[in-house]
Parts: C-alpha cells; structure tokens; sequence
C-alpha cells in the first residue's frame, strides 16, 4: 500500500518488522517462529553450565526481539505463547509447570512495556522488563515447591541464587539483542 505522496509503504521498507499497532501475517509468522526457536535451542544446547538460568540469554534476546519487531501490544506474550505451546507440543522441559515458565516472561514485557511507553527511547528498559520476566521463573517454582519436599535443582539451596542469576542471564540476554537492533536499524536506515 502506498501513501498518497507516492513514497513506498512503511510494510515495503521493513520486509516483516511492523511499524504500526496492527500485527501483519508476516509479523504474526516471525513472533510464532521466534518462540518455536527458543524452545529449539534450549533443547538443542540442553547441557548444563551449572549455572540456574543461563538458557536466559538466548531466551531472553528472542522474545526482546520480538518485542522489539513490532509496536504490537502483545508481542512478547504471542512469542513466548508459541514457545509455550511448542513445549507442550514436544514434552520440552519437566512436567506440567513448563507452559507457564515459558508464557509468564513474555507477559511481564509487555506489561512493562505497557507501563513505561517511552521503554524505545532508553537503552536499558527492555533488558529491565525482560530481566524481571525471566526471573519469574524462579519465583513460580518456589511458590509452587513451597510446603513440598521437592525443592530440587536449581530450587535446591533456596529462592534468593536462582532469582539473582536468572535476573543477570535474562538482562544479558535482552541488551544483547537490544544493542545488537538497534546497530541494525541504525545501518538500515
């Protein structure tokens, strides 16, 4: 669709990034193929750094990707749906709780995002709210573990490790894919 000056569409110019607040067919496919590869490389690269959260890295850069793709309200939310469903869809992860861990993270970025609606013009607030998601993580499975003798893995010693490590991983993770967007967008244009 073209403007009435004759200048090509803003679609035309950004292949499958949306710049409105409706979410394009083509927008829709990379947020749902976005969370499909979070679930992929967090089963392919399954090996344990010992370290609870670091899958946060590239979990946490997909869905600011995603985020970051579109001005569409929900964005993170349909990415980390899709990884969601996927999960369950595969049987990734360990029991029932997985969907959840997968869904809740992109929940809280775009409800941050909701909240600070200059969240674009600061370099650090995307990696904030992607930093807080991830460690939902941890949170959810302590208050489900709590009053069961199941505290395991990366449970086993307690809420506050796990938290601090998943809110470092989660940050990393999303100002990566942040600087690394806007270096794209800005050699784009």
């Amino acid at each position: 669709m073209s403007d009435s000056t004759g200048n090509s569409s803003h679609e035309r110019k950004s292949g499958v990034i949306d710049t409105g607040y409706a979410l394009s067919r083509s927008g829709l496919v990379l947020l749902l193929a976005l969370g499909v590869g979070i679930v992929v490389l967090g089963e392919l690269f399954r090996f344990s750094l010992g370290l609870p959260g670091h899958h946060g890295l590239e979990t946490m850069a997909l869905l600011a990707t995603a985020r970051l793709s579109t001005n569409y309200r929900w964005a993170a939310t349909i990415a980390a749906l899709s990884a969601a469903a996927t999960a369950a869809a595969i049987g990734a992860g360990h029991g029932g709780l997985v969907p959840v861990l997968y869904l809740v993270p992109g929940l809280v970025i775009d409800l941050g995002v909701a909240l600070r609606p200059t969240w674009r013009r600061s370099l650090l607030w995307l990696p904030v709210f992607a930093a807080l998601g991830h460690a939902s993580k941890p949170v959810i499975k302590w208050i489900v573990l709590q009053g069961s003798s199941a505290n395991f893995g990366s449970m086993a010693h307690g809420l506050p490790y796990p938290f601090v490590t998943h809110l470092m991983f989660g940050f990393t993770g999303a100002l990566v894919a942040t600087l690394l967007w806007r270096g794209w967008r800005k050699r784009a244009s």
